[in-house]
């Protein structure tokens, strides 16, 4: 039987797609971030195509002025553009292959899920928040150890820290699980480890799947 919902377009992908209600069941992934889908989002008409979009997803701009990379707008790239079909993300330093964030300029590449982290969050156990940071906290050649994992965190990547305390952790991995805090500025001292998108998952997917809830009024077959 045809669905009554309007069939519409994504420049991501070449058949129209339509609203979707996506179960827990289905065990469905997002083919735009490569994460867990549930609840609204937008599936092919086709039956043969197992294309799915998170509603967050289909809805994200396609350029964005984000703090990391204040020279240049980022613009969203719907599949990386090197030869290797794969990208290195500038925020966790995990390989990507879906929806990203891209300055052409810079050769600057960012996941979807990495741009749409909170400035501050929230962890269970410890008193203060800690801050999104874009580079290493330490300018003075000291090495920058995530205080969950105690691994190495590369200069360039991003990280939460506390100032305060000098506590801090990979952006991914050893970063709270809680519920992020809206906030902002910072600077501290972290450490990251390499295990990045595993957590990724849980981290903006739940994000993803919370904006999905949303919509599921609209969108849910």
């Amino acid at each position: 039987m045809a669905s009554s919902k309007p069939a519409v377009r994504h420049p991501s992908h070449n058949h129209p797609l339509r609203g979707h209600k996506a179960q827990a069941e289905e065990e469905i992934i997002c083919s735009g971030c490569d994460l867990d889908l549930i609840g609204a989002a937008f599936k092919c008409t086709k039956s043969e195509c197992d294309y799915f979009l998170h509603k967050s997803c289909f809805e994200l701009p396609r350029e964005n002025r984000h703090k990391s990379h204040p020279e240049h707008p980022l613009t969203l790239l719907y599949s990386p553009t090197y030869e290797s079909s794969a990208f290195a993300c500038d925020a966790c330093g995990e390989y990507g292959s879906g929806f990203s964030y891209n300055c052409s300029i810079c050769k600057y590449d960012v996941h979807v899920g990495c741009v749409s982290m909170p400035e501050t969050v929230e962890r269970q156990g410890y008193a203060h928040l800690l801050t999104l940071l874009y580079r290493s906290p330490y300018q003075n050649g000291l090495f920058f150890n995530c205080d969950e994992c105690h691994d190495n965190v590369p200069d360039n990547l991003w990280s939460y820290y506390c100032k305060k305390c000098d506590y801090g952790t990979h952006l991914h991995s050893c970063a709270v699980e809680e519920e992020p805090k809206r906030g902002g500025g910072g600077s501290g001292n972290t450490s990251r480890n390499s295990g990045g998108r595993s957590s990724a998952a849980s981290e903006f997917g739940l994000i993803c799947n919370v904006e999905s809830s949303k919509g599921d009024g609209e969108d849910a077959d």
